[in-house]
């Protein structure tokens, strides 16, 4: 007899745990996702002010454990069972909700040995809890078996109603991850979740250290429906946005933001995103210590990807780590993928990136470009006065060692080929006037015995060779002489 209805092997839980994420601290993504929403539900309701909403996570080294909690809207009693046990079945709507298809809690049954949900709704007297058990599940999968998912799920999970002691109002849904395990205890490392959740989650901008952090969010609450911040606290400290004033360059330069820009990037007909991006000089890559290097793509104020995701829209990859600012979805079509590193592939997608493209990627590009050929002119500039500046110092004061003269001369010959605008006729005068020039010691105007010259000289040459810096080796010849020669005042010299 054939069996009109396909079974769902045990392997599709494992594909929706620790094979969802690529990375253990994403389910903690997932996580928070859940709350706000559980959050937006119960201000709506009226049960929550939204100045007493809040997310609380809570690491503990000592015995090994996770939670997250929320005073969001919580379950019914009647209804805890099935919507704690079913998979890919959610009662969320995807044009109010942040999720929507009910498998992001199982997230954490890779990476503990217990995983449980205790919730509790408003005015009832009871608390629901289910249970699962997480190392069980995995020896199931092993063990050759034919069960199916649902026989899996029965014979890993417990549930129970409990009578509730505290308030009647009260009203929550806790995820306790008890004796994590694996995942490079990640799980367990406060400042690495305290930096992620600083990226992804939706949490407000830190107005103590970020200037523009009012501006931005009047604009972006203005023009984006489904924006929102959350109180989230990490073992007692509220996380906000990572960013600030300035940002640190790679090399350990730093660039301040001077203004915020506003875009808008448009399909044939609507506003598909709205964002900012910081005003920088745009002077190279900024470090990823930042944690705000790049543009950023947010849906409902949750990061979808990471700091890369735009890399490919630019001319060259680096461009976007040039950039700070964030975008916020605003078309409903553009839907997250179920691992939230992408949006799901269809025609609002590829018309969000082509607008990007156009407005973002190809104008910046330019721009970066074009800077960068400033800078570099500027240097060559900037170091072909500082050359003309160390032969004038010969000039009118003598060279410091016979190698100090030769590398001057060597400099000035170099520029002949540099198509800098300087005449080859002028630096041929000052070349020939160098090499007619005496030895600093020759020319100042006190006097000193010829002994005393030729030891100075010899130990000149001998600073100027073994110097790797050239410019350290002169300043060190100078100390030299000031210490040397009492009689001359204090010379300024630059090179």
């Amino acid at each position: 007899m054939i069996n009109k209805y396909p079974k769902l092997g045990k392997y599709i839980l494992d594909s929706l745990s620790i094979g969802m994420y690529n990375h253990p601290l994403m389910l903690l993504r997932e996580y928070v996702q859940n709350c706000t929403d559980a959050i937006d539900q119960a201000i709506k309701s009226g049960e929550l002010e939204k100045s007493e909403s809040k997310i609380e996570i809570s690491i503990n080294g000592g015995n090994n454990s996770l939670s997250i909690s929320d005073n969001g809207t919580g379950i019914f009693l009647d209804k805890a069972w099935n919507i704690l046990h079913d998979i890919g079945k959610s009662e969320k709507k995807l044009s109010e909700n942040r999720g929507f298809r009910g498998i992001g809690r199982l997230g954490g049954l890779g990476y503990c040995k217990i995983l449980r949900f205790i919730t509790k709704k408003r005015y009832e007297n009871k608390y629901s809890i289910s249970t699962w058990h997480c190392q069980r599940l995995r020896q199931l999968i092993k063990d050759e078996n034919q069960l199916d998912i649902f026989q899996i799920i029965k014979e890993i999970t417990d549930f129970k109603q409990a009578d509730y002691h505290g308030s009647s109002i009260d009203h929550f849904f806790i995820v306790e991850m008890l004796d994590l395990q694996g995942s490079r205890d990640l799980l367990l490392n406060v400042p690495a979740i305290k930096s992620y959740l600083s990226e992804v989650a939706p949490v407000p901008f830190n107005r103590n250290k970020f200037s523009y952090a009012d501006k931005i969010d009047k604009e972006i609450r203005a023009k984006v429906p489904q924006y929102e911040t959350y109180k989230i606290i990490v073992n007692g400290e509220q996380i906000f946005k990572p960013y600030e004033n300035a940002v640190l360059l790679r090399g350990d330069t730093r660039d301040r933001i001077n203004d915020i820009d506003f875009v808008e990037l448009k399909n044939s007909i609507n506003t598909v995103a709205f964002g900012w991006l910081a005003n920088l000089k745009l002077l190279g890559s900024v470090s990823r210590t930042c944690l705000v290097d790049g543009i950023r793509i947010r849906n409902g104020n949750i990061q979808i990807g990471n700091n890369d995701l735009l890399c490919d829209f630019f001319r060259e990859k680096r461009f976007n780590s040039y950039l700070v600012g964030e975008l916020y979805t605003i078309d409903q079509r553009l839907i997250p993928n179920s691992r939230r590193d992408d949006f799901e592939d269809n025609e609002q997608r590829e018309e969000f990136y082509d607008s990007f493209i156009r407005n973002i990627g190809l104008p910046y590009s330019k721009k970066i470009r074009l800077l960068s050929i400033e800078r570099s002119k500027q240097r060559i500039i900037n170091k072909e006065n500082h050359i003309i500046e160390k032969a004038n110092f010969i000039l009118n004061n003598g060279y410091l060692s016979d190698l100090h003269r030769d590398k001057v001369v060597k400099e000035l010959a170099s520029l002949k080929n540099n198509n800098n605008g300087i005449s080859e006729e002028y630096l041929n005068r000052i070349i020939a006037t160098i090499h007619k020039s005496k030895h600093y010691l020759d020319q100042i105007s006190c006097r000193i015995n010829r002994k005393e010259k030729e030891r100075l000289r010899s130990l000149f040459e001998i600073i100027y060779k073994e110097c790797k810096d050239k410019n350290e080796a002169e300043k060190i010849i100078l100390k030299i002489l000031k210490n040397a020669l009492k009689n001359i005042n204090s010379i300024r010299f630059s090179m």
